[in-house]
This record gives structure tokens, C-alpha cells and sequence, in this order.
């Protein structure tokens, strides 16, 4: 049987790895530079401020990963660190806390948990 102390105790170090992850997530989005879509020729690029090529996309859904690429970047994805910080409490109830670790599995820097099978 767990205690209540034990859980505290499990979601304050719960807590301390969303923040460090928040950091990581931080520290990617500083690196990345700022773009812009540019679907005037053939083929939809993504562009630096200087015009330089940084991704070209083709298929299918490249509309659709250009789009949702230029949701993502730098400003947004310092928001998103924030965010992820902001819901990583340690009290029973943080709104977002639930959403913001299920974040984190899904981009890969939290592990999912295993589930047993008899």
C-alpha cells in the first residue's frame, strides 16, 4: 500500500523532471531559427529571414506539414516550454499538469509508463 507521503514524495520528483524537460524544450526552441513559408514556386519551402532554403517539402500532405510547421518555431515553442513549467506543480490538483506529462511522453522525453500483463 502507498502512502499519501510516498505519492507526494513521487510527484514532486515528477514535478522536478517536467521542469528540467521544460528546460530541454526551452533550449531547442532558442536554436531554432525563424522561417517563413514559400509556396510561389513548384515545390513549398520553408525559408530563413535571409531567404536561405531550410526545408523543402514534397508529397501528399506538404501543405499540410508546412502548415503545422509554421504553427511550431522558436516563439512558440519558448511558449510551450512555459507552459509545460507552468502545469509541472507538485500539489494534487495543477490544471494541465495530466496534459503536460502526456506531452512530454509523446514528444519522447518522458517515458510512457509500462503496463503489466499477467
Amino acid at each position: 500500500m502507498v502512502t499519501k507521503y510516498e505519492r507526494q514524495l513521487e510527484r514532486a520528483a515528477v514535478a522536478k523532471r517536467m521542469k528540467g524537460r521544460a528546460d530541454e524544450v526551452h533550449a531547442v526552441a532558442v536554436r531554432v531559427p525563424f522561417w517563413q513559408v514559400d509556396n510561389t514556386g513548384e515545390e513549398i519551402m520553408m525559408r530563413d529571414t535571409d531567404g536561405h532554403p531550410l526545408i523543402t517539402f514534397h508529397g501528399v500532405y506538404a501543405p499540410d506539414m508546412a502548415k503545422w510547421l509554421s504553427l511550431l518555431g522558436r516563439t512558440a515553442g519558448m511558449a510551450l516550454a512555459d507552459l509545460i513549467r507552468a502545469a509541472s506543480g507538485s500539489a494534487e490538483e495543477v490544471p494541465g499538469r495530466d496534459a503536460a506529462l502526456r506531452l512530454l511522453r509523446e514528444m519522447r522525453l518522458e517515458e510512457k509508463p509500462t503496463r503489466y500483463r499477467r
